[in-house]
């Protein structure tokens, strides 16, 4: 990940999903954020055919893809993973 230039993006990715484990007590739940992710994410969520899982990649590629990522992701956490 890092040598593809793509690791603090995807650590960034992967605490929305512990966030969304958190918040659904174990099992994972979206969070119901409002925020869009850009139009270059869009095809890696839509790949997937299942409507729940495309949710949460939604809002992980959403966050991700964030100028503030990092901080959204920190708070996030901290919401819901205390």
């Amino acid at each position: 990940m890092f040598e593809l230039h793509i690791g603090t993006q995807t650590i960034i990715h992967e605490a929305v999903h512990a966030a969304q484990v958190c918040a659904g007590k174990g099992k994972i739940k979206v969070l119901g954020l409002n925020i869009k992710p850009s139009n270059y994410a869009r095809p890696f969520f839509r790949r997937y055919t299942d409507v729940r899982r495309q949710d949460l990649e939604r809002e992980a590629y959403a966050v991700q893809t964030q100028p503030n990522s990092y901080e959204l992701a920190v708070s996030l956490l901290q919401k819901h993973c205390k």
